[in-house]
């Protein structure tokens, strides 16, 4: 599929939804969609395989625990969605992952030194590691009305 050209100053303050079922095999679309944007804003490769990899993990994590088949989700009469916000700044780029599912302690949740789990040879629960890690503001939050919300952002560092 051929996209438009764009250069970062293009880019700025641009505001994109896209809504996916919440099954892993709409990952790879959601990853590439995420690259090519954070591509077009001028991030460096290095960068943008981060922010990859925090949308990958992030929208793994609601796939695997927020609709768990026998977890309790919200609004569990509708199928399972992801849906991303985003929004590119001047010299970021905000990257809003919304889902129905299994609402989840974020703050309190402190895993272990990913050197310690490789070391016993963990191979899950690095995602949140992974994320607050390679982005620059992690948060989350969640309501009976809302749903949950995971917020990522990556600043431009200029060169």
């Amino acid at each position: 599929m051929s996209q438009p050209a764009h250069d970062a100053g293009h880019a700025a303050d641009r505001k994109l939804s896209i809504h996916t079922p919440g099954h892993g095999s709409y990952l790879t679309y959601i990853r590439n969609f995420v690259g090519d944007l954070a591509r077009q804003v001028g991030f460096p490769e290095e960068d943008i395989a981060k922010i990859e990899m925090s949308v990958d993990e992030a929208c793994s994590n609601v796939v695997k625990h927020a609709y768990a088949p026998k977890k309790k989700w919200l609004w569990q009469h509708r199928h399972p969605e992801i849906r991303l916000d985003l929004q590119v700044q001047a010299n970021q780029i905000i990257i809003e992952i919304h889902d129905h599912g299994q609402q989840f302690d974020f703050a309190a949740y402190r895993p272990d030194a990913i050197p310690e789990r490789l070391k016993d040879m963990k191979t899950n629960g690095y995602g949140i590691s992974i994320m607050r890690e390679f982005m620059d503001e992690v948060t989350y939050s969640s309501s009976d009305a809302t749903g949950n919300t995971l917020r990522l952002v990556k600043y431009l560092k200029k060169t």
